[in-house]
C-alpha cells in the first residue's frame, strides 16, 4: 500500500512539473510573437488573442516539426494555390504537403491571408473583434480544424494567458503589456536616441558599441508600481537576436534550453540576449575544453545533465567527446569520469561511450 501511495505521488508531482514546463514554452511563445499577432490584427482585423491561441495550439508552444523547420505556425497545408516552399509530415493522412515558410513572420502573415481571402471565413469578419469566443467557434464552425474541441482549446488558452487584453493594443504597447504579465520572464528590447558612443549596461559599466538606432524612436515606459521585476535595459538589436525567444529548443535530456550556434552569433551577443552572465554561459557549454565554437553547434542556456537519456553512444568518424556531451545534453566532466578517461582523451570510430552508468 505505501509503495502504491508513492507511485501516484510521483505521477501526480510528474504531471505537475511537465505542466509546469508547458507554462513556461507557453509564455515564451507568447512573448515572442505577440506583436506580430498585434501587427497582424491590425493590418487585417482578427483578434491577436485568436492568432496566438492558434499558434500555440498548432505549433505545441513552437516545438512542432512543422514549426521548427518549415515555420509553419498554423499547420496551413499546400493546397491547390500554394506555389512556395513545401515539407511533408503525417498529418490526418500519412506524407500530407504542408507549407514552408522562409520566416515565422512570412507564416503569420499567409495565416491572414488564408482567413481573408477564402469565403467560408467571410463571416468571422462580421464579428466584433474583441469576441474572441464568437470567432473561436466560428473557426471550428467553418472547418479549420478537425478536432471537436477546437473552439474551447483557444478559449482556453486565451483565458489562461488573458491573451484577450492583447485585442486592444497597438503594437507599440506590447511590450508594456508584455512585461505586465510575465513580469518575472519579459526582458524588454529598449531603444532610446543614443548620440554618444557609450552606453550604460545593466550592471553599471559602459562599452563601447556600435548602435544603429532608428532616428525617430520612442522609448517604452514602462510602470515601475505595476512591473517591479522588468529591468530597463538599453541595447541594440541585431538580426540574429531580433526575436531571441524564437531561437530557443527544448532539449529531451531534462527539458533543458538551447539554441543552434549559427552565422554571425557570439558568445557575447548570446549572453546579452539571454541575459547570462558570459562565464555562466561557457560553464554550462564547457568552453573550458573548447578552443572554438562551430555553425550548428548546440549552446546551452541551462546547466547540462550529469547523465543521459540512452544508455550509450557509438562514436561516429570524427566525434569528439565534447561533440558527444553538447549532442546529449550531458556536462563534459561527467563523460569522462563515467568513461574513466582523462579530459582530452578521445575516443575512436566505433567506441562505446556511456551516458549512463560508469564503466569497471
Amino acid at each position: 500500500m505505501k509503495k502504491l501511495g508513492i507511485f501516484l505521488i510521483a505521477i501526480v508531482l510528474g504531471n505537475f512539473i511537465q505542466a509546469q514546463e508547458s507554462a513556461k514554452k507557453d509564455e515564451l511563445y507568447i512573448q515572442t510573437y505577440a506583436k506580430i499577432a498585434v501587427e497582424e490584427m491590425q493590418k487585417y482585423h482578427i483578434p491577436a488573442s485568436i492568432i496566438l491561441a492558434q499558434g500555440i495550439l498548432e505549433t505545441g508552444n513552437g516545438q512542432s516539426i512543422l514549426a521548427q523547420e518549415g515555420n509553419n505556425h498554423f499547420g496551413i497545408k499546400c493546397k491547390n494555390d500554394w506555389s512556395g516552399g513545401r515539407m511533408y509530415h503525417d498529418d490526418d493522412a500519412k506524407g500530407e504537403c504542408f507549407r514552408k515558410y522562409k520566416s515565422a513572420k512570412e507564416s503569420y502573415r499567409d495565416h491572414s491571408l488564408f482567413l481573408v481571402e477564402r469565403p467560408y471565413y467571410k463571416k468571422l469578419f462580421q464579428l466584433d473583434r474583441k469576441d474572441y469566443k464568437a470567432w473561436a467557434h466560428g473557426l471550428k464552425k467553418a472547418g479549420y480544424a478537425t478536432n471537436p474541441k477546437y473552439a474551447y482549446m483557444l478559449i482556453s488558452l486565451i483565458e489562461r494567458y488573458k491573451l484577450y487584453q492583447f485585442d486592444s493594443l497597438t503594437t507599440d504597447e506590447v511590450d508594456v503589456k508584455l512585461a505586465e504579465l510575465f513580469p518575472s520572464s519579459f526582458k524588454p528590447y529598449i531603444f532610446e536616441n543614443v548620440d554618444k558612443s557609450t552606453i550604460s549596461l545593466a550592471n553599471g559599466n559602459t562599452k563601447a558599441l556600435k548602435v544603429d538606432v532608428p532616428k525617430k524612436t520612442t522609448p517604452i515606459k514602462v510602470t515601475v508600481k505595476k512591473v517591479e521585476n522588468v529591468k530597463k535595459i538599453i541595447t541594440a538589436k541585431t538580426n540574429n537576436f531580433e526575436f531571441p525567444s524564437s531561437r530557443i529548443k527544448i532539449h529531451p535530456n531534462g527539458n533543458v534550453r538551447y539554441i543552434i550556434f549559427k552565422n554571425g552569433d557570439t558568445l557575447e551577443d548570446i549572453s546579452k540576449a539571454y541575459h547570462i552572465s558570459l562565464n555562466q554561459l561557457k560553464s554550462y557549454n564547457d568552453l573550458i575544453f573548447q578552443d572554438s565554437i562551430v555553425i550548428n553547434q548546440k549552446i546551452f542556456l541551462d546547466p547540462k545533465k550529469k547523465k543521459g537519456i540512452s544508455k550509450e553512444h557509438i562514436v561516429k568518424e570524427g566525434e569528439r567527446m565534447y561533440d558527444i556531451a553538447q549532442e546529449n545534453g550531458i556536462s563534459l566532466i561527467e563523460l569522462y569520469k563515467r568513461n574513466l578517461m582523462f579530459p582530452g582523451d578521445e575516443p575512436k570510430k566505433g567506441d562505446r561511450i556511456l551516458l549512463k552508468g560508469r564503466k569497471s
